[in-house]
């Protein structure tokens, strides 16, 4: 593999780690101008595809052809001119964790969506917990939830989009319906067995607080690993521990013997020192590598006298 290609993998992988896990975005400039744009030409495929099929780019995806690490709502809070933009990317930006992931989305310029005038979108997390802001002309979210026939449109952009794992109506009172995908496809009710229909799950709420807890729900935190110390590692003695199983292994068979009838009575209780030897060779072997799993199940045989 030729240096180049080793350089654009290793940029592209610490791009994923970024987008997955966070932190300080990385910096490619270090790289030759043609690695550059091999890496921003990936990442934008990337980008694009947010791990669906390849597609063509939406309308309003044209000026995002180019790596997206970095965006918050902060950063678009400061390119908007829209004043419900700016309201509802200003919740965003108050109420989200440092360095959330948010982006412009271009979705809803791909699919019919009767009844929901969507004026602006977002998708804020990462494929481990996407979710689709849209804000729609709608003057407040109890008018929505009095309707629930657009969720059928909505059940499409959940099976086009499998990353999706909600999507965020925000009317203009910046108070917000969180809706899951079996929220818009019919779902089976158990124990019942009958189809429930489509309908809302979770109440109005204020968009920032609803995201928030929601992504909290969806990707909780985790404590950090301890620290692994190797220092004080111990090298095992196999022979010892190998001594030490055979022996155990014989001593429970003789106990055993000395409950049984004749001849099983005989033939465990002969057993002694040259059998737990040869087991404790055989252990050795099979840890060394000398011998495998299937010469040892042979030799047992062999020591226990069957054909």
């Amino acid at each position: 593999m030729s240096e180049r290609n080793d350089q654009v993998q290793d940029a592209v992988a610490r791009y994923l780690e970024y987008s997955e896990l966070g932190g300080r975005p990385p910096d490619f400039s270090d790289l030759p101008a043609e690695v550059q744009d091999e890496v921003n030409e990936i990442i934008g495929m990337l980008e694009q595809t947010e791990g669906v099929a390849l597609r063509t780019a939406y309308p309003d995806d044209s000026g995002l052809a180019g790596p997206g690490p970095g965006r918050t709502a902060g950063h678009l809070l400061q390119n908007s001119t829209s004043e419900p933009d700016r309201a509802l990317l200003a919740q965003l930006d108050a109420w989200l964790p440092p360095g959330t992931p948010v982006d412009v989305d271009g979705a809803p310029s791909g699919f019919s969506l009767p009844d929901l005038p969507v004026a602006g979108s977002w998708t804020v997390g990462t494929t481990g917990g996407r979710v689709r802001v849209w804000r729609i002309d709608v003057p407040a979210a109890a008018d929505v939830e009095k309707n629930t026939s657009h969720l059928v449109s909505l059940d499409r952009v959940f099976r086009a989009f499998s990353e999706t794992a909600a999507i965020c109506l925000v009317c203009a009172d910046l108070n917000c319906l969180l809706l899951e995908p079996q929220d818009c496809a019919p779902v089976i009710e158990v124990p019942a067995g009958g189809v429930t229909a489509r309908k809302y799950r979770r109440p109005i709420q204020p968009v920032g607080e609803a995201l928030a807890a929601f992504l909290r729900e969806l990707i909780p935190a985790w404590e950090a690993l301890p620290r692994f110390e190797t220092g004080n590692a111990q090298a095992l003695d196999v022979s010892a521990l190998a001594a030490e199983a055979a022996s155990g292994a014989v001593g429970v068979q003789k106990a055993l013997g000395a409950r049984a009838r004749y001849p099983k009575k005989d033939v465990l209780g002969a057993l002694g020192e040259p059998e737990a030897a040869a087991l404790e060779q055989m252990a050795i072997a099979l840890y060394e590598g000398t011998s495998s799993a299937e010469e040892v199940a042979a030799q047992l045989r062999k020591l226990a006298g069957a054909p």
